[in-house]
């Protein structure tokens, strides 16, 4: 039979306890687990009393693990259990942990999935597909994704996809305004917004296609090409590999044609 001797209190963490058996340190607790264990000075103690209180502590470690990793921002359960994982927690333990923060509402998939779509929608500019992915990524349910993706409106997307295809559209480029459409609505797909959503919004930016500045900027990258061309081909091939070129660069056909028929004339 042991007898604990002496509790301190340690001096760089006040909420845990030394404990001493028989004048001599043992262990150190928690002071839940001390509670717990109406653990007090001349106590006696079973070796199954010592394993038994062990155990309590390592469980209230873990536990308190647990509640250090979600109390910087909220958690999906599958990144607590990476993350016990990782600090070599037993799985059974985790299990329990998981278990009793679940219990105690400070784990719960929905209510993380819910803030962390409203955090994308307010803070981010991301579309609805890649929170998505995101969420799958965290473990979050199918059937939980559906419900508070059901927040991200079709309204408010056709407004982030509006704002920001406008800002884009009033930058200086110099490809031609089909190119520049396409390279916007690509940007929009991977930043997780749908076709048909970024369809419509581009449809009501009021962007006039403007025919000198179109023509200006066909002269333009045409008169580099035509340099860089000719050092290799010539005649109708030389004009063809002109034509393609140019098109590849987001010219319509129409505009390409009158440019490469009036600069190989005149050479």
């Amino acid at each position: 039979m042991s007898k604990i001797t002496k509790i301190t209190t340690q001096k760089k963490s006040t909420n845990r306890y030394n404990i001493f058996i028989n004048e001599a340190y043992a262990f150190s607790v928690d002071e839940d687990t001390l509670i717990k264990e109406h653990l007090h000075k001349g106590q006696l103690l079973t070796e199954e009393d010592i394993s038994r209180i062990q155990q309590t502590e390592t469980r209230q470690q873990a536990y308190l693990l647990g509640v250090n990793y979600i109390s910087y921002r909220m958690r999906s359960c599958k990144e607590l259990y990476h993350y016990l994982q990782k600090k070599e927690v037993d799985p059974v333990m985790i299990d329990r942990t998981m278990e009793r923060l679940i219990h105690e509402k400070l784990l719960d998939d929905e209510m993380f999935a819910n803030a962390f779509v409203k955090d994308r929608i307010l803070l981010t500019s991301k579309g609805p597909n890649v929170i998505k992915k995101e969420l799958m990524e965290k473990g979050v349910s199918p059937s939980i994704i559906e419900k508070v993706l059901q927040q991200y409106t079709r309204e408010i997307q056709f407004k982030k996809v509006y704002k920001f295809a406008e800002k884009e559209f009033r930058k200086k480029s110099k490809h031609p305004y089909k190119k520049r459409k396409e390279q916007i609505t690509l940007t929009l797909l991977r930043k997780g917004f749908s076709n048909d959503v970024i369809v419509d919004a581009i449809a009501e930016i009021p962007v006039e296609m403007d025919d000198e500045i179109e023509n200006e900027k066909l002269a333009k990258q045409g008169e580099k090409l035509y340099r860089k061309l000719e050092k290799k081909y010539e005649g109708y091939e030389l004009k063809e590999r002109l034509k393609a070129s140019l098109y590849q660069k987001g010219f319509p056909m129409e505009r390409i044609h009158k440019f490469v028929e009036n600069k190989c004339d005149c050479m």
